[in-house]
């Protein structure tokens, strides 16, 4: 059973759909596993397969669209960290409320950005019994100067210079195809050459987007996640996010805690033949934490 589901983020309206398993029985209330897309993804994308597979396993899972993204109220587009996290501290209180959910054991699970975005909010929020970040990242500066040459990195730093400015004489940014800021390989190129949902996640962002980026550094609040379990996975192809982020926020995190890396793998196959192994090892790690209360 699917339902749509609205709820506020600093007074925005956001949309979310909540997945609840087929044998649910009235007054049931389930672990539920709180899903975060991606850098431009929304909810009716890629997440929608993970919930279900959750609530086969006895979860419910609840996707939601971040605030300017997909249907929820919001200035278009614009992705800034500490809001995101905010939605998902809100998405968690509002998941609280809801009668098939077990506040006490609500887990998070994120891929790509929102494998970023599930390190710092359950760091920041201690409601979440677990973490599930898959093929995230740690630090968002090294990210964007890793994915160009140095030269390109540079001239990128000047456009956001030249950005701030433009932002406290008008208060606006300026969009750019999202690509100016986060380089295509010919992995992303395949995946929205496409049409249908896919080929819709096409956009652009704000500049202040990578001015953001240059400060969000997840690995430095990772280790506030313990005692509470973390998994990280990571795709040993993945040339979008480099899997030394995977391993950094490994380090820099601590115990409990899990690396996987996907042999062979780029990024986007993590979706699709990395799936059943990353539904597997985090149904078996909810299932140890949302088992301890």
């Amino acid at each position: 059973m699917e339902k749509d589901l609205t709820f506020y983020s600093a007074g925005l309206k956001l949309v979310g759909t909540l997945y609840l398993p087929d044998q649910l029985r009235p007054g049931d209330k389930r672990p539920t596993v709180l899903c975060c897309h991606g850098l431009r993804a929304n909810r009716k994308v890629i997440l929608p397969n993970f919930a279900r597979a959750f609530t086969q396993h006895g979860y419910a899972a609840f996707v939601f669209d971040y605030r300017g993204f997909g249907d929820s109220e919001g200035p278009k587009w614009r992705l800034i960290a500490r809001e995101r996290d905010e939605d998902i501290i809100n998405a968690t209180t509002f998941l609280a409320l809801q009668p098939e959910v077990d506040a006490h054991r609500i887990v998070l699970f994120g891929i790509s950005y929102g494998g970023a975005n599930v390190i710092s909010a359950g760091a920041a929020d201690p409601r979440a019994r677990a973490v599930v970040s898959v093929i995230g990242f740690g630090d968002g500066d090294r990210w964007l100067r890793n994915s160009r040459r140095l030269w390109e990195y540079w001239a990128l730093r000047k456009r956001i210079e030249k950005d701030r400015e433009r932002r406290v004489l008008t208060g606006k940014s300026e969009y750019v195809d999202a690509f100016e800021i986060l380089l295509p390989t010919p992995a992303e190129e395949q995946f929205y050459s496409g049409s249908g949902e896919i080929a819709s996640l096409k956009s652009e962002l704000p500049l202040e987007t990578a001015d953001d980026l240059l400060t969000y550094k997840p690995e430095a609040v990772v280790h506030q996640i313990a005692p509470r379990p973390l998994l990280i996975i990571g795709a040993e192809l993945d040339y979008l996010v480099g899997v030394e982020e995977c391993l950094s926020l490994y380090e820099k995190a601590r115990e409990p805690k899990q690396l996987h890396i996907l042999p062979g793998l780029s990024h986007y196959e993590t979706y699709t033949k990395g799936f059943d192994t990353v539904v597997r090892l985090s149904v078996d790690l909810f299932g140890r934490a949302v088992a301890a209360h």
